[in-house]
């Protein structure tokens, strides 16, 4: 049996396609809130295959999880006195890297962003100068940032289900 059947792969790699169209979508439109559009399917696909994947791996633990987070991975591992060099990774990845990102434009793409207070203007010679100011999308991140999340998502699961053997 292939380790796609076996662990359910197959989502993990339906959301990395899925996400890689909606950039090769986002690209290909003048639309703004098509591209808007596109960019937010692509934070919810990549999302989407981090949660698949952490699926594929309580199959393949043999853990009893319907909704696996890295959290409950670890605590059912060291349950049962085991460690998941996977989500040791996916952590620290979660902490400080490319996963934090993912997952903090994840939770801006679910709520408005707050709205911010007009400061009164001052008569100061910082006036003259042109503020550039955030619109409304600005914490969404671009084409190139999603993919190369995509990309790095994608070698990262690779490397893992290349590592992980029958034990």
């Amino acid at each position: 049996m292939s380790r796609v059947a076996r662990y359910h792969a197959d989502r993990t790699n339906q959301k990395l396609y899925f996400a890689r169209l909606a950039c090769q979508q986002a690209e290909q439109t003048d639309h703004v809130q098509q591209i808007q559009a596109y960019r937010e399917a692509a934070v919810f696909h990549l999302h989407g295959a981090m949660l698949a994947f952490l699926q594929e791996l309580v199959r393949y633990y043999r853990l009893n999880e319907l909704q696996p987070t890295l959290k409950s991975i670890e605590e059912h591992m060291a349950a049962k006195g085991q460690v998941s060099p996977e989500v040791s990774v996916l952590q620290q990845l979660a902490k400080d890297g490319f996963v934090a990102e993912l997952k903090r434009a994840y939770r801006m793409c679910q709520y408005a962003p707050e709205p911010k207070e007009p400061a009164p203007e001052e008569e100061t010679s910082s006036n003259l100068i042109i503020k550039v100011t955030q619109g409304p999308q600005s914490w969404l991140p671009d084409v190139k940032i999603l993919r190369e999340w995509h990309r790095e998502l994608s070698h990262l699961i690779d490397g893992f289900r290349n590592e992980m053997v029958e034990f």
